[in-house]
């Protein structure tokens, strides 16, 4: 375990990385680091250095708010309690306008194929962003991963980890205890993931298939999933374009044209957008950690 510690007028952050090695086709949850941090209202984070990242941040805020402009304009506000999920190699950072200090417990973890399939199975309609029910649980899950990387002597990955999958469950009990989502919200999904292929769907075509407004559905989809309708759109074409990149031989530009997107140059810019990597760059990449792996058997 390493202590980092970056403290100026701005924002302080205590870090406690885990410095042990972690090969990514490990079948296993590693974490990454915890961070205690606490923002003031002119500091700005610097995105940048999240690019090429594969990493997931767990996140819940302690104190203050989060004040932002997210990518459709609208102002996001965040209390304690706040808890959310995100993708650093594949969310884009809101533009912060803090008028408060804010304080929070996060965890990196370190993505891989196995923790990827867990967060499928806990969270099948999509990471949490939303106030946790009982902020008290959370926090102790946060702080016991502290305790265990604060431990002398040699880390233990798999303590860490069997933490890291406690906090996960910990959230996907809590979250699994709120209402349903309503029904038209539940005919919008079922048709999207029937249709996000075609490149002529609209956000009109999911109002029309859910029996409701297209003002209706966006207002559903920021309180049940805190994204657009187009957002999710996008992001299950992206999934899909990163499964054959990973699994066919597929030429960049069918595969832009099977998920969605009419042109191959729109696709690999808002790859490159998302993924901070070209489409043909990651299958290389991919390809180089499957020659990597040990053969079975």
């Amino acid at each position: 375990m390493k202590k980092k510690r970056s403290f100026t007028a701005d924002y302080r952050e205590d870090y406690l990385l885990n410095d042990l090695a972690f090969p990514p086709e490990t079948s296993g949850i590693r974490v990454h680091s915890f961070c205690h941090s606490l923002w003031q209202p002119n500091y700005r984070p610097d995105s940048a250095v999240w690019l090429f990242r594969p990493l997931l941040l767990v996140s819940m805020i302690l104190a203050g708010e989060e004040d932002y402009i997210d990518e459709e304009g609208d102002r996001i506000v965040r209390k304690p309690g706040f808890f959310s999920i995100s993708d650093l190699n594949y969310d884009k950072d809101p533009i912060h306008k803090r008028k408060h200090p804010l304080e929070r417990y996060f965890v990196l973890f370190q993505v891989n194929e196995f923790l990827r399939e867990i967060l499928q199975n806990l969270f099948p309609t999509g990471f949490p962003q939303a106030v946790l029910p009982n902020p008290g649980r959370m926090k102790s899950c946060f702080e016991d991963i502290r305790r265990v990387l604060r431990k002398k002597g040699e880390q233990d990955n798999v303590l860490l980890g069997a933490m890291g999958f406690r906090l996960l469950c910990e959230a996907s009990r809590q979250f699994s205890t709120r209402p349903r989502i309503p029904e038209p919200l539940s005919r919008a999904v079922h048709y999207m993931g029937n249709q996000f292929c075609n490149a002529a769907l609209k956000r009109t075509d999911v109002a029309k298939a859910a029996g409701i407004s297209v003002a209706s559905l966006g207002k559903l989809f920021q309180e049940h999933f805190h994204e657009t309708v187009n957002q999710r759109i996008l992001s299950l074409r992206l999934e899909k374009a990163k499964h054959l990149l990973k699994h066919t031989e597929l030429p960049v530009a069918e595969i832009a044209l099977q998920c969605g997107f009419s042109y191959s140059y729109y696709f690999s810019r808002v790859f490159k957008e998302k993924n901070g990597i070209l489409p043909g760059d990651y299958r290389r990449r991919n390809d180089e950690i499957r020659r990597k792996e040990p053969a079975s058997g």
